[in-house]
């Protein structure tokens, strides 16, 4: 594929008609457009894509949906006055010449406001020196087997917008089409399986007569429906492995914060770790009041009391009085003794009665009460002195146990101060930076996720190969039913021909697959070497991801890139895809190659190709683009150019520049 050149009219900034030839010369195949920022590169970067794919992103703050320019619109402004927006683009495509025009026609409804029509698109094509039409409504069947959508933005590249290729979706179609390995494809899809009746194996299958035969049609049914289950659960595994495969990649990205802020975690959940501590010693603390308030408040009276206890005591020492009675005992109490008849000792107690005085036992007990109070002051003295006694133990015990739990109390508060300040410290070191927790905690979903999706694809494993066993069960069911007629059996030899075509179509085609996947990774590692000064390697899964190992240790882990590698990793793999391409027959030049198929060189177009990357890789690149690529288109500022003019300008054959006029007009020249 060769772009010759590209004409816009009225489109965004570019005022009128305004053309670009592009350099199609095997040897100076590069095209050079010079322009600052502003100026209009990525607005003809986006005329392909929106004249190929009706696809034209702008910023959201310059209108994005309007493609009229400006001044056009101001000068032709009038009711139901019109202006066509146009973009064509003239290429070559396995040695047919393609002309295609899009166009949007906008309306003035009022003075000044323009609204869109919708879009018309004619493609045109030379075949033996006759101009031919594309019929209505296959154009984007055309441009698709030219260059596949899912694939231009490779080819059609915004270096400072486009998306980094480990983290796009399965490409393996589009590339398939690309590299030319479609073809095979297409054969077996021709030939198609029983369960589809479009296929040439699904009509011959058909035209099978069973007679009407009962078992037959449910074995018919039964290879349907298990055939449907089959596609349905192949579905489910590819949107699975799809899953997989940007689970992977978030969980790479999680990982990789992780490892850098591995620091900051530990910091977080060391601060977690002394929140939880000083909130449980605020509890402690809190708990240690109440005892302190509490005993306080017991044991403070009697304690203030000390000093005059001492005094009570010299006074009852220099008063003299006699202490013979019983603590606690009462009048009363004797009374009740002496009524019971009976002493605590088990003596008998005889009263006075009627002048005989009362016995031994009587008089004894009798003698007693003068020692009680009122009838003796000796008796309180006595119960006096005991209270002191025991006061003055439970005093001796105030101060140290009040000591003690003030001592707990202080211990409490430093502990929670040396906490926060602690609390505090962290603070201040990971002021600033994210909450790992977060992270982590999506890394464990992220880590459930996998899980679940292998389980998903574990169980539709199992249920295909349940399928495939009913499939067969049925098939021989039918086989043996409809065998009979010799039409019968002569479609059934064509579909037993046809299967095992198919069968070595498959075995082939995977065969292929892998060694031209094999061969893409080992060609993009050549040019990573070449283009990037250090140590690196890709890997190509199969739906053509590519993820970046570097050597650590001794090991290759995935790692952190910056912005300037991921772009160096970027190009590595365009310029493998398109250097492959560009070997034409990329695959069975051998006599001993069952199957060949044919490619197509393709070009590059790039706006900023060398943003974000430093003068030695922007060497490198300009070195190797024009070797992989069988056309280079550029559109690069001044300050990138000088850097990789020294490199490249031998292979240019093509050099203008963008003048910028006004913020609605800029023109193309030289």
């Amino acid at each position: 594929m060769l772009i010759k050149n590209i004409r816009m009219k009225n489109f965004r900034q570019f005022k009128g008609d305004q053309k670009l030839e592009f350099a199609c010369d095997s040897e100076k195949n590069v095209t050079v457009l010079l322009g600052d920022n502003t100026f209009g590169k990525t607005t003809i970067l986006q005329a392909f894509n929106w004249c190929l794919y009706d696809v034209a992103e702008f910023p959201k703050d310059s209108n994005p949906d309007f493609l009229l320019n400006m001044e056009a619109a101001e000068e032709a402004a009038g009711v139901q006055q019109k202006l066509d927006v146009e973009v064509e683009i003239e290429l070559e495509h396995r040695g047919v010449t393609y002309n295609i025009l899009r166009t949007r026609t906008y309306v003035d409804r009022a003075v000044g406001t323009w609204n869109a029509l919708p879009d018309t698109i004619s493609i045109t094509y030379k075949e033996d020196g006759i101009t031919k039409s594309v019929r209505e409504g296959e154009e984007r069947n055309v441009i698709n087997a030219i260059l596949p959508q899912s694939l231009s933005g490779y080819f059609f590249f915004d270096t400072e917008r486009v998306s980094d290729i480990s983290t796009r979706g399965d490409l393996s179609e589009a590339v398939r089409g690309l590299l030319g390995l479609s073809a095979v494809g297409n054969a077996r899809s021709h030939l198609g399986d029983r369960t589809h009746k479009k296929s040439a194996i699904g009509q011959w299958s058909e035209s099978l007569d069973s007679d009407g035969d009962e078992r037959a049609k449910n074995a018919q049914e039964t290879i349907t429906t298990e055939t449907e289950k089959i596609e349905t659960l192949e579905s489910e595994i590819k949107d699975a492995d799809y899953e997989l495969q940007q689970l992977n990649a978030q969980k790479e990205q999680i990982a990789e914060v992780l490892r850098e802020n591995q620091s900051t975690a530990e910091l977080q959940r060391k601060k977690q770790e002394c929140e939880k501590q000083a909130e449980e010693l605020r509890e402690t603390l809190n708990d240690a009041y109440k005892s302190f308030i509490k005993f306080y408040n017991n044991g403070i009276v009697t304690y203030m009391m000390d000093p005059l206890m001492d005094q009570a005591e010299q006074c009852l020492v220099s008063a003299n009085v006699d202490d013979k009675g019983i603590r606690d005992m009462t009048e009363y109490s004797i009374r009740d003794i002496i009524k019971r008849g009976k002493c605590l000792c088990g003596a008998e107690i005889i009263e006075e009665k009627d002048g005989i005085p009362g016995n031994e036992v009587y008089q004894h007990i009798l003698s007693e009460i003068k020692y009680l109070p009122p009838a003796h002051l000796g008796t309180a003295v006595y119960n006096f002195k005991a209270l002191l006694s025991n006061d003055r133990r439970n005093m001796t015990q105030f101060f140290p146990t009040i000591e003690q739990k003030y001592g707990e109390i202080q211990r409490l508060r430093d502990s929670i101060i040396k906490l926060e300040n602690e609390i505090a410290s962290i603070d201040a070191s990971i002021f600033g930076k994210e909450n790992m927790s977060d992270y982590e905690s999506s890394m464990n979903k992220i880590k459930s996720d996998i899980k679940r999706m292998n389980d998903k694809k574990e169980r539709c494993n199992r249920d295909i190969g349940a399928s495939q066993s009913a499939i067969e069960q049925a098939q021989k069911v039918y086989d043996s039913l409809v065998s009979a007629s010799a039409r019968n059996q002569a479609l059934i030899r064509y579909i037993a021909y046809a299967e095992k075509i198919c069968e070595w179509i498959d075995a082939t085609y995977v065969e292929k697959e892998a060694e031209m996947r094999e061969k893409l990774e080992k060609k993009v590692n050549e040019l990573l070497s070449t283009m990037y000064h250090g140590e690196r390697r890709v890997q190509i899964d199969k739906q053509y991801c590519v993820t970046l190992f570097a050597q650590v240790n001794g090991k290759e882990k995935v790692t952190g890139e910056s912005e300037g590698l991921k772009r160096v990793k970027n190009f590595a793999f365009i310029s493998g895809l398109v250097d492959l391409a560009k070997e034409k027959a990329s695959i069975g030049k051998n006599p001993s190659d069952a199957v060949t198929w044919e490619n197509e060189a393709y070009p590059l177009v790039m706006d900023a190709p060398f943003s974000n990357a430093d003068e030695t890789h922007i060497r490198n690149i300009a070195g190797v683009l024009p070797e992989v690529a069988n056309q280079v288109i550029m559109f690069v500022m001044e300050k990138d150019w000088q850097y990789a003019e020294p490199v490249i300008v031998g292979r240019v054959g093509k050099h203008c520049s963008l003048k910028k006029h006004s913020e609605t007009k800029t023109t193309i020249e030289g």
